[in-house]
């Protein structure tokens, strides 16, 4: 079994997938953003590690969807830009973390930090380097970046979303994006959520009830093979 089935088989009885900003999606109007698949989320053993709660992916197993994800894109012509997460290691950077976060500053040996591994990607996945990487300080990678440049600049109106974590980085991009009318498309079996340490159910928990925002608010919830499908890949 993996922690992808609940998601394959349960979406449409947890999100009310009713309406959709993307029904069709055009490869020439869409970009993909590979959304912060760094090491200390997604690889066992890594600082801040995302297991399975509530049904929801665990950060190894969400790897998979989202190198699939990235060849079909590559190979239907959809221009990529990935993010990276981090803070400065002396924290002035950090803004409410130093307040929400107690204990991990200063940021020295916090795993977020620049330079201290935090930032790495996953084995798994290679930026080529026409693909612009994004360092960014805050979850938004709309926020103090040059995403939005770069979809205009290719001209795109969608922003496919594959990457981590659902909770922080995917509801803020999907919120930022839209509030700038982007079709914002978020992949379920790509992202994973910080727990929230108590026993979730199935279907609940950080994970679930940020996707479920986002369907009601902000953008589209889809699985990788939906996109894939979407695409004709």
């Amino acid at each position: 079994m993996s922690s992808l089935d609940y998601t394959y088989e349960h979406i449409d009885d947890v999100i009310d997938r009713s309406a959709f900003v993307a029904p069709t999606i055009d490869p020439k109007k869409t970009m993909l953003l590979v959304l912060d698949m760094q090491k200390a989320c997604a690889q066992p053993g890594g600082a801040m590690y995302i297991p399975s709660v509530g049904g929801a992916p665990e950060g190894k197993d969400v790897i998979q969807p989202v190198v699939k994800v990235l060849e079909a894109c590559r190979a239907k012509g959809i221009p990529v830009v990935w993010s990276l997460w981090g803070l400065r290691p002396d924290g002035k950077d950090a803004g409410v973390a130093e307040l929400k976060w107690p204990g991990v500053l200063p940021l020295e040996t916090f795993p977020g930090s620049w330079g201290n591994g935090g930032d790495e990607l996953v084995d798994e996945l290679e930026p080529l380097p026409d693909e612009p990487v994004i360092r960014k300080h805050r979850f938004s990678s709309f926020y103090g970046t040059a995403l939005t440049e770069y979809m205009r600049k290719a001209g795109a109106d969608t922003l496919v979303v594959a990457g981590l974590s659902t909770g922080n980085c995917q509801m803020a991009t999907a919120i930022d994006g839209a509030n700038q009318d982007f079709k914002i498309v978020v992949l379920a079996d790509t992202t994973a959520a910080i727990p929230s340490g108590k026993d979730d159910p199935l279907g609940y928990g950080q994970h679930w009830e940020a996707l479920r925002q986002i369907q009601a608010n902000h953008g589209d919830v889809r699985t990788s093979v939906e996109f894939l499908d979407l695409i004709d890949a």
